[in-house]
């Protein structure tokens, strides 16, 4: 539940991180802060002073995108990785939520900017994922596909990134142009991923299940999406079993009183896989024109939309 609460208070930083840095985008070129080697900015954003690494971000955010150097990208990347676990590693000297969560939501904006695969881990972790995130590990190629099938099916991984692989998954098939785009033997790990679950219980429902379940839940209802958009036959008879008989979800850990992912839920996610409905959130949600769509706030932003 600590996790689900994280990600839903760190989900503002969509709408807020923009106007957090303001301040340092508006810096003029003679400052002595803007003048500071990179590479002791880089240093200062790893500091465990949340002060010192807090402005050392934002100055770094005055930087053209186009200038920054290694030193300064690998740091924007750490620096969202050490946010990847969530409240549980920051230390005494911490900022409030609503500090955090700008912070982690600027470092995201900044890092799914790069396109750079050396990113693939901390955007797969990100404690704020979602489907732009999806959409970055999409758009950096078949490099991010490890990473999402690992953390998928790792039983390391707790529920929320169990779904967040799925989804990234879900959606790098359907962006990289379905299922027969895909090698045999890929296509063969992500219908055993899905089926994992689907197919399932198993121990790991048991782990999950007993830390939240919501996580259940939500772990079922992106693998399932994963499965519709997969075409594989024996997926789509599991699904056609979840669809006919609220039962089978209740096998899988998912009662009537279990939101947001009651059995009912499930059937009815199901019987719209079925009929050929495509899984939200859609991908072209977050390119331009999309629902979810946010304008590059600087010239050197992506225009890509990520």
């Amino acid at each position: 539940m600590r996790a689900r609460i994280w990600s839903v208070m760190l989900g503002f930083a969509v709408v807020t991180a923009a106007s957090w840095p303001a301040g340092a985008a508006a810096q003029r070129p003679g400052d002595a802060t803007a003048q500071r080697p990179q590479e002791a900015l880089a240093l200062d954003m790893a500091s465990e002073d949340w002060e010192i690494a807090g402005d050392a971000l934002k100055t770094a955010l005055g930087i053209p995108r186009a200038e920054r150097g290694p030193a300064l990208r690998r740091a924007l990347i750490a620096a969202l990785d050490a946010q990847g676990t969530g409240p549980d590693r920051r230390r005494p000297s911490a900022p409030d939520y609503e500090t955090l969560a700008d912070y982690v939501g600027v470092l995201l904006e900044e890092v799914r900017a790069m396109g750079d695969p050396a990113a693939i881990p901390a955007l797969m972790r990100s404690p704020i994922f979602g489907i732009r995130e999806a959409v970055a590990l999409a758009d950096l190629g078949p490099e991010a596909m490890p990473e999402a099938l690992g953390v998928a099916t790792s039983p390391e991984s707790n529920g929320d990134l169990v779904a967040n692989g799925f989804l990234a998954l879900r959606v790098m098939v359907e962006l990289w142009g379905g299922p027969e785009a895909l090698s045999r033997d890929k296509r063969t790990e992500l219908v055993e991923a899905a089926a994992l679950y689907l197919n399932g219980p198993g121990h790991r429902y048991a782990e999950l299940t007993s830390s939240s379940m919501w996580q259940i839940g939500a772990v079922l209802s992106r693998a399932m999406d994963l499965a519709g958009v997969l075409h594989d036959p024996g997926l789509r008879a599991r699904l056609e079993e979840i669809a006919a008989d609220a039962a089978v979800t209740r096998t899988l850990g998912v009662t009537d009183e279990s939101p947001p992912a009651s059995s009912l839920n499930l059937q009815t996610r199901a019987t719209s896989l079925l009929a050929g409905e495509p899984p939200n959130p859609r991908p072209e949600w977050v390119r331009p024109g999309g629902r979810l769509y946010r304008p590059p706030s600087r010239p050197e932003s992506s225009p890509s939309g990520r």
